[in-house]
């Protein structure tokens, strides 16, 4: 039994240290991240409250714009009035928003460092270190944006290859976004 589990192991050791299995390997990594960070959103901060406060916000951010273009001095005085409210429920978004992530950025980050530390190669003589490509873009997005170049990743065949940290950083800003909105943890922008 241990030799199949270890065979396994091995077999799955190989197959997500190279692209497609490593782009695979850390997309499930971003997304298991992302559920865990929406997760503790939801039980330790009060979205509802959120949304309305963030909706508050906007509104006095709409009446302070208004009352500066109109000359307004009552809108004026009304908006200074109201601002000091309004700097309180903003240190309240922020440390809501907060107190899940305080609980997780340790944890993550040793995530992110041990995968960092997986997906490079250290000379042991030199101290260099080498990154692994994890995923391969289907097209030469060096010929576009030349400085991506050795930034981000390099050329090879097939496309551009992708080193761990800005697929990582890629992966996670998309697949966190469309993770917040299905799991209704995502607050309003200021834009909204």
């Amino acid at each position: 039994m241990q030799d199949i589990v270890a065979t396994f192991l091995i077999w799955l050791v190989e197959v997500i240290q190279v692209p497609p299995g490593s782009g695979i390997f850390v997309v499930m990594v971003s997304m298991m991240i992302s559920t865990i960070s929406n997760l503790a959103m939801k039980r330790f901060a009060d979205i509802r409250r959120l949304n309305r406060y963030q909706a508050e916000v906007k509104q006095h951010k709409e009446m302070e714009k208004k009352a500066k273009e109109s000359g307004n001095v009552k809108l004026l005085r009304k908006v200074k009035r109201r601002k000091p409210y309004i700097d309180r429920i903003q240190r309240e978004m922020l440390t809501q928003r907060c107190k899940p992530q305080l609980l997780f950025i340790i944890p993550f980050m040793f995530v992110f460092a041990y995968l960092r530390g997986f997906y490079s190669i250290t000379d042991p003589v030199s101290g260099a270190v080498t990154e692994k490509i994890v995923a391969i873009l289907p097209f030469n997005v060096q010929n576009l944006l030349p400085f991506l170049n050795g930034f981000i990743g390099q050329p090879v065949a097939g496309g551009f290859g992708m080193w761990f940290w800005p697929f990582y950083f890629m992966v996670g800003l998309g697949l966190g976004q469309i993770l917040q909105r299905v799991m209704g943890t995502n607050v309003m922008s200021m834009g909204a």
